[in-house]
């Protein structure tokens, strides 16, 4: 597709939420393609974008595309899907945005099924590569692991997945301590494996112990990657080229 193509697929700006409201919203998600390719993403892969929002990851990857590769979005609010289905999908044929209806205190509290019980709609190895940005930062610990072990059956074997989070480690938990961190994160939760800005609603913001975060990948048959990109959200420089400043994990299905 040529760049006005592309361009042209862009929600209008008064129908697209705050957070991708600002001009940026191309070089955005162009840089969650970018940093996808440097971690495996190949153009010829079949794509899963977990809370795909208003289509950032799938605009940029229209323009990565080979005529082998597709793409499936997949969101809990209906009103982002229905925006993406109204100005993107119908310019791209292997392009597919569907509904998650699942239980989200922040997000959808008026949805039935409990995130934790949730299987995504797609059949066993059916992606070589799965994507989330802001998805594991909303999600409860059972959420969390039910997610892992979802993303863990959908890939095919050597399949990737890479998603960002806020991890619980030395150098965060010192950043946190002194104010230097972007969060502010006062309660602990689950044990101490977790902090949130607001215990009664927790999927607000959540950070999780790395060590939590490692075993519940391993449980899932998702093998780890390091280095890890640690963001600057805690306070600290990143310690990796990517996007944003959450911290970025990538793990492989063996």
């Amino acid at each position: 597709m040529t760049t006005a193509e592309i361009e042209a697929l862009i929600p209008p700006a008064d129908v697209r939420p705050a957070y991708a409201k600002k001009a940026h919203f191309a070089r955005v998600g162009r840089s969650f393609v970018a940093t996808a390719a440097r971690r495996g993403l190949e153009p010829n892969h079949r794509v899963l974008d977990l809370g795909c929002g208003v289509g950032r990851f799938a605009v940029a990857f229209a323009a990565f595309v080979d005529d082998e590769g597709s793409y499936e979005g997949l969101d809990a609010s209906a009103k982002s899907i229905g925006t993406c289905n109204r100005y993107i999908a119908p310019s791209l044929e292997r392009f597919r945005f569907q509904v998650a209806d699942v239980f989200n205190s922040h997000y959808r509290p008026d949805a039935g099924t409990a995130a934790a019980a949730y299987r995504f709609p797609f059949p066993d190895d059916e992606f070589d590569f799965v994507f989330s940005n802001s998805l594991f930062t909303h999600l409860t610990s059972r959420d969390l692991e039910n997610y892992l072990c979802e993303i863990g059956r959908v890939l095919r074997p050597g399949g990737r997945t890479l998603n960002t989070v806020f991890l619980l480690n030395a150098e965060s938990l010192a950043g946190l301590g002194s104010g230097k961190s972007r969060q502010v994160l006062p309660h602990t939760i689950n044990g101490g494996i977790a902090r949130v800005k607001d215990r009664a609603r927790p999927e607000a913001v959540i950070a999780y112990d790395e060590a939590f975060v490692r075993d519940a990948h391993a449980r899932a048959g998702l093998r780890i990657e390091d280095p890890v990109r640690y963001g600057r959200w805690s306070g600290r420089e990143p310690s990796g080229p990517g996007f944003g400043n959450k911290d970025i994990l990538v793990a492989v299905r063996d």
